[in-house]
């Protein structure tokens, strides 16, 4: 660390450049008064910038040199023209206009000479300088050392408190030396320095100030070492390096510094200050500083750990706790893990009747869905249950919990849809009224055409029955009318009321045969040519034949074919992909119905099933009497215009295992 302290009084002179100074530089700054002279004793070696444009500045630096004339003083002043007396008392002398450039060269030229002095200054250091202590033994009793470190032994296998730890940390070591000034550096994950955490007999204000670069000086020093750092050392290895951490240890008035290490890794320092007796530190002590630092280490990780790992815990239990979602999960063990206040709410049930219990403790059926994930792995996605107390609507999902191959237990997520249920019902009701409504007021147009034909021949007829033409106009004409209003009561009927199906296996080439007769009967399809294209096995449904051949006759109806003449195509094919149990397919379409997109998707609902302005439920009906049946049926387009119906119904089996395999006569036309 290369200090550059700025004195200054006031910041005077100093504001305009404080912001230029590199930020290879740490910058310290301290008043110009006794404080400043205090701080100055601490430093190694650096680089001081005085503001030396204020009157009490010339005393100031006079008392500094006779402190600490190694080293290196630069006066900053307001004027070009400076007094003699300045250029005498600093090395170097700034002066407006301030700039990055001049003030970096200045500080390069300052450090080369401080640095420089540090040198010389420790190789004029006498040979037995370097030489450690010969003791090896510690003053400290055995039977003491031993009680504080196995006092301490407990603390670190069961605190998680940090600063409680560091504060018995501390009190073990003032236990195991007689030691006045200490201090803890530790790394702040935030800024990715380190800073004094914990200390003993130095000043908090400035400490609160000290900010250690990981990638030089001591803490550099300690991580590329891996072992203790004394402040006599000033040979091997880098000297400057070296210098820079010697520097950061007088900062912090140590003598030795031990590193905190574990898992390879350097998660701080202990710097010890000087015995309060004077006397140097023994083997012995430093030996068991290093085992005791290395303990400590671990356990300062096991506690940074522990703490990510609540801050985590608590993060995710306050994004649970807000929540739309009721959250349950439960472990391995079947006990619940997590409740949250959403669950709380829609179940009706407090934290302290959960959390902790068996998972029979929730309501039927959420319990058996949790244990059904966490034992089979069977997720639910969404799907709908309804508690058995209170009979509340819930939209479930759940899913089990791993880790590897190891199951750590299930959680569900789910919803009180009541309101949604609620509002799906209203909708749905006012849906219905509204067709209702639309139905009933087409229907009455539908009856009052023909019922006003017919009112009106009745009123004629007594005035022109002896008219023979008249009369048989009059009997076609109602006959039409009373024929259409049959139609749409017998339509309204299948519609509206359940059927009466007389159930009886049939052979689906006959009943697609019957249905085209029917077709025909009703003086539809006369002029048509029907191309079948059957398959060439008999194929067998469950069905009431008569309905069934009805919904065909529906179906071919609404192909205009059948009024204007033309070409009406059916094919039929197995398949044993549809159903559980195999089924068939019949295909319908002709080359003259086109329709829009827009009324496929319609076409099945009543209140668009006319034709010719009149209303047809024929479409409805058909799609009615198939499904009672259990198939289905699909409309769609034929290169995009061309209208398509395709029914799919389940096949029957004979017993022996009839129904399939015996070809058929050649069905011709129809």
């Amino acid at each position: 660390m290369k200090v550059v302290l700025l004195v200054s009084k006031n910041n005077g002179s100093l504001g305009a450049i404080r912001s230029l100074i590199p930020e290879r530089y740490s910058l310290m700054e301290t008043d110009m008064g006794a404080e400043g002279l205090h701080l100055l004793r601490n430093i190694v070696t650096g680089v001081v910038l005085v503001d030396a444009a204020v009157p009490s500045a010339l005393p100031w630096i006079e008392e500094a040199e006779r402190l600490r004339p190694d080293l290196t003083y630069i006066g900053v002043t307001d004027s070009p023209n400076p007094d003699r007396t300045l250029l005498q008392c600093f090395y170097d002398l700034l002066h407006p206009p301030f700039t990055s450039v001049r003030l970096d060269r200045a500080l390069a030229r300052a450090w080369e000479r401080t640095e420089l002095a540090f040198v010389v200054r420790n190789l004029k250091k006498p040979a037995d300088r370097a030489e450690y202590p010969a003791q090896v033994r510690s003053a400290v009793p055995n039977r003491q050392r031993e009680r504080v470190l196995c006092e301490l032994s407990k603390v670190l296998n069961n605190n998680l408190n940090q600063d409680r730890l560091l504060e018995l940390f501390l009190d073990a070591v003032t236990g195991l030396a007689p030691v006045g000034k200490m201090s803890v550096l530790l790394l702040d994950e935030s800024g990715g320095e380190y800073r004094v955490r914990k200390q003993r007999g130095l000043a908090p204000e400035f400490c609160s100030r000290l900010r250690f670069d990981s990638s030089r000086g001591l803490i550099a020093w300690l991580a590329v070492e891996g072992r203790l750092l004394r402040v006599e050392e000033t040979t091997g290895g880098n000297l400057q390096s070296t210098s820079e951490a010697l520097q950061e240890m007088r900062l912090l008035q140590a003598v030795v510094s031990v590193p905190l290490t574990a898992h390879g890794r350097l998660i701080g320092a202990l710097n010890l200050g000087p015995k309060i007796t004077g006397s140097e530190y023994h083997d012995e002590e430093l030996e068991t500083f290093y085992i005791l630092c290395g303990n400590v280490a671990m356990a300062l990780q096991d506690i940074e750990l522990h703490r990510r790992l609540q801050y985590q815990k608590s993060y995710i239990e306050s994004i649970l706790q807000r929540m739309n979602s009721g959250v349950v999960a439960i472990n391995r063990d079947e006990r619940v893990i997590t409740f949250n206040s959403r669950a709380r709410t829609i179940l009706g049930l407090d934290s302290e009747q959960v959390l902790g219990q068996d998972l029979r403790c929730l309501p039927s059926p959420l319990g058996d869905l949790l244990y059904d994930t966490l034992t089979t792995a069977r997720a639910c996605d969404r799907e709908e249950v309804q508690l058995a107390r209170g009979r509340i609507p819930l939209e479930v999902s759940t899913y089990q919990l791993v880790n590897g191959p190891d199951v750590l237990g299930s959680v569900m997520i789910f919803d009180d849809i009541s309101e949604r249920k609620q509002l799906e019902a209203e909708r749905r009701q006012a849906d219905q009224l509204d067709v209702l409504n639309k139905f009933v007021g087409q229907l009455a147009h539908e009856i009052k055409n023909p019922m006003v034909a017919i009112q009106t021949f009745s009123e004629l007829l007594p005035e022109k029955y002896d008219d023979s033409a008249f009369r048989d106009f009059f009997t076609q004409t109602v006959r039409q009318e009373v024929k259409r209003l049959n139609e749409l009561v017998e339509q309204l009927i299948a519609f509206s009321a359940p059927l009466s199906y007389k159930f009886v296996v049939g052979e689906i080439h006959e009943i697609l045969r019957l249905g085209i007769l029917l077709l025909r009967e009703q003086g539809k399809g006369a002029n048509i040519n029907v191309e079948a294209s059957y398959c060439g096995e008999l194929l067998y449904v469950r069905a009431d034949r008569t309905l069934l051949a009805r919904a065909f006759s529906y179906l071919l109806k609404s192909f205009n074919s059948t009024e204007r003449g033309g070409s009406l195509h059916i094919q039929t094919a197995q398949d044993k992909s549809l159903f559980s149990c195999g089924g068939l397919s019949i295909s319908f379409w002709d080359s003259v119905t086109t329709v829009g997109s827009q009324d496929v998707e319609t076409m099945f609902d009543p209140l668009h099933a006319m034709q010719n302005s009149h209303i047809s439920l024929e479409l409805p009906v058909s799609r009615k009497i198939i499904e009672d049946h259990g198939g289905r049926i699909k409309a769609s387009l034929v290169k995009g215009k061309g209208l398509k119906f395709t029914v799919y119904l389940p096949i029957f089996f004979c017993e022996g295992g009839e129904g399939l395999g015996k070809a058929i006569p050649d069905t011709g036309s129809g």
